[in-house]
């Protein structure tokens, strides 16, 4: 199941059912699970370990070292990624400098179209779509159910909620909350849409969007916002984790 001209490190780990393509190199301290199939002309570099039943295509480039000047090749640093991510053509994952907790990590059911940069330190949860050409500076966490449209540049240390959506050549430099529809600079509504194709009901929408409304139409300070919210939260989960987000912002909610 490799190609015979593929260049595989002898410390390399691939399972038995994974595939190497033509021409890609596989170096050393790089683990690859069962039925992975990485495609032609592939460099993945270790410490950089890579689930079950991922599609990696032709040209990616995985696990190489940060974009940092301040980065000391020797730091013992690495790239995690989970099971079943579809990740395209040209898609550079960098692993981590040694800050929180020396890791980058993608989890699972992702899909990273053709061009798309994540940075060193950056947290993907799952079922994350990121479109071509999107940039993800360091230390960028987006949480599961994501959408974030071609294009698009996320500022280093922002935070991106649950079941958001960011438009076409979006630029983000603060945190969005959960299941916020976001444009250009700013929030827009809720990802109303989305939220249904998920199967959230009708009540607990309609509490979603009268949180959002509380955090984006009432012109209220943090404190006071939070208040309401945390009421609203006594009888809507979705309320509680929004609330829960603007709390522990590490940057503060775009506005």
């Amino acid at each position: 199941m490799i190609h015979a001209t593929a260049i595989v490190d002898p410390s390399a780990k691939i399972a038995d059912s994974a595939e190497i393509g033509p021409y890609s190199v596989i170096g050393p301290d790089v683990v690859i699970g069962e039925r992975t199939i990485v495609g032609p002309h592939v460099v993945i570099k270790g410490p950089t370990v890579i689930g079950e039943d991922n599609e990696i295509h032709q040209f990616a480039s995985i696990g190489d070292i940060p974009q940092d000047l301040s980065f000391d090749k020797s730091s013992d640093t690495k790239l995690v990624i989970g099971d079943r991510n579809s990740i395209r053509e040209y898609v550079s994952i960098h692993r981590a400098i040694p800050k929180e907790d020396y890791i980058t990590k993608i989890g699972d059911d992702n899909m990273l179209m053709a061009h798309v940069h994540i940075g060193h330190n950056c947290i993907l949860g799952n079922k994350i779509v990121i479109v071509n050409s999107t940039n993800l500076a360091g230390h960028v966490h987006i949480n599961d159910w994501a959408i974030i449209s071609g294009f698009s540049g996320i500022h280093q240390f922002c935070h991106v909620g649950a079941h958001t959506m960011l438009g076409i050549q979006s630029k983000v430099t603060q945190d969005i909350p959960p299941f916020v529809m976001y444009a250009e600079s700013s929030p827009k509504t809720i990802n109303a849409r989305g939220l249904q194709r998920r199967g959230f009901d009708k009540q607990e929408i309609q509490n979603i969007r009268r949180a959002f409304k509380v955090i984006y139409r009432q012109e209220l300070g943090q404190a006071e916002m939070l208040a309401k919210l945390d009421e609203m939260a006594k009888t809507s989960e979705s309320v509680k984790l929004m609330a829960d987000f603007i709390r522990n912002s590490p940057r503060g909610i775009a506005r």
